[in-house]
C-alpha cells in the first residue's frame, strides 16, 4: 500500500514488491520476515495465497503479547526503569520534584501525577502503585473486550 494508506484487514503485514510479496510480522519481540517471489509460485495470486498462509502460520504458532504485558516492560529510555512511570519535573538541583504514572487505556489516558514536595520520598512509590492500578484497570478492560 502507499505510505500513509494502512493495509486492510486481509493483508496485514504483507506488501506488494514490483516482482514480489514481502511479509513481515512481529510477535513476542521477534520479527518474521519472508518473501515470495511471483515466478517462483506461478504468479500474483498464487504467491499471495502462500505468503497469507505462511503469515496465518506464524500468527498461530505466536500469538500477539498482551497489551498490557507489553505495557508493563520498561523501554530502554526508562529514566526511571519503571514502564510508565516517569519524572515531569526537576528542582532546581536537579532532583526529581514530580513523578506520574501513565497509561492509555480505551483510546485515554490515565495519569496520576505526586509531588515530593506533598509527598516526601514516597512519591516515586506511588507512581509506581498508581501504575500498577492502571495497568489492571487496561487488562479489565482488554479482557471485557474480548468477552
Amino acid at each position: 500500500m502507499p505510505k500513509g494508506i494502512p493495509n486492510p484487514p486481509s493483508m496485514r503485514g504483507i506488501w506488494r514488491m514490483e516482482d514480489r510479496w514481502e511479509v513481515s510480522i512481529i510477535r513476542q519481540g521477534q520479527r518474521h520476515r519472508r518473501v515470495f517471489l511471483f515466478s517462483t509460485h506461478s504468479g500474483v495470486r498464487a504467491s499471495l495465497k502462500v505468503a497469507k498462509q505462511w503469515r496465518d502460520e506464524v500468527e498461530a504458532k505466536k500469538p500477539l503479547t498482551p497489551r498490557y504485558v507489553q505495557a508493563s516492560k520498561p523501554r530502554v529510555d526508562s529514566p526511571s526503569g519503571i514502564a510508565g512511570v516517569t519524572c515531569i519535573r526537576w528542582a532546581p538541583d536537579g532532583a526529581p520534584s514530580v513523578w506520574r504514572a501513565q497509561t492509555r487505556v480505551d483510546g485515554r489516558n490515565l495519569n496520576r501525577s505526586f509531588s515530593i514536595g506533598r509527598y516526601g520520598e514516597r512519591a516515586q512509590d506511588l507512581a509506581i502503585e498508581a501504575r500498577e492500578k492502571q495497568l489492571e484497570q487496561m487488562k479489565q478492560w482488554l479482557l471485557s473486550r474480548n468477552a
